[in-house]
């Protein structure tokens, strides 16, 4: 579920060259947002696309904003669609705010044919602290052990092993990805990504915050859309595009 995209259809065309799916690929836009994504697959590239988000109101809009697009609400780590019957996925700025990160990965995984591709793009921690990294697995590990109780059946998350301070440290990322079988194809550092995002929403609303007040709806957890904590320090964070490929 992300209604941030920094790098907007110039990252996503560049993605899809990358990535060069074959003609009327299947394709899945997991936190497809409003379906902008979705509707540059099928308009412009003539795929098979289909876009799920978790949230009902971002889907609500993009119905409303693209009548004839395939856009349903369902969970990452839970996507009602048989095992091997898409050529690639994608995960604009929505997998590190995904609850279970690595359960939706491998969803991705048991979802794509064999050599079908995975695109994700989000933010990095740019030269993270070996001693805060650490200290992250540290705790991660802590959590993941802790015994369960009656107080924590609400509590659906796992810790993140591959994130710092809301943003992935990449060769976290890439570890988790291989372990699940995933060949890294293609990485490539997007600058400017994120301060052309918090420029263009600062002059279209005035500040961030009045941002996220315009685009969350009412009774929203604010940080379940805030994927990009990079737009309030863009100097230690970054953007990237990671593409990868299932094995044939």
């Amino acid at each position: 579920m992300s209604i941030i995209r920094p790098g907007g259809v110039v990252l996503t065309k560049k993605a899809i060259e990358k990535a060069e799916l074959p003609e009327g690929a299947r394709v899945l836009d997991v936190g497809c947002g409003e379906g902008d994504t979705v509707a540059i697959l099928k308009e412009e590239y003539g795929f098979d696309a289909i876009g799920v988000d978790k949230s009902s109101f971002l889907i609500s809009k993009g119905r409303a904003k693209h009548e004839d697009l395939d856009l349903r609400c369902m969970e990452a780590e839970l996507l009602d669609f048989d095992s091997k019957t898409f050529d690639a996925v994608f995960m604009e700025c929505s997998l590190s705010v995904f609850r279970l990160q690595e359960d939706a990965v491998f969803e991705a995984y048991c979802l794509l044919k064999p050599g079908g591709k995975l695109i994700v793009t989000d933010i990095f921690r740019k030269n993270p602290d070996p001693g805060q990294i650490e200290e992250m697995l540290k705790a991660s590990r802590e959590k993941a052990n802790k015994p369960r109780i009656d107080q924590d059946c609400s509590q659906n998350e796992k810790p993140s092993f591959t994130m710092l301070d809301g943003a992935f440290v990449i060769d976290l990322l890439a570890g988790m990805m291989e372990n699940i079988g995933f060949e890294i194809i293609y990485f490539e550092e997007i600058e400017n990504a994120l301060a052309s995002f918090a420029a263009q929403a600062i002059m279209d609303h005035g500040s961030l915050a009045d941002y996220f007040k315009d685009n969350i709806p009412d009774g929203a957890d604010p940080s379940a859309f805030y994927a990009c904590q990079a737009l309030k320090d863009a100097k230690q964070l970054s953007y990237f595009l990671m593409i990868m490929k299932k094995p044939e």
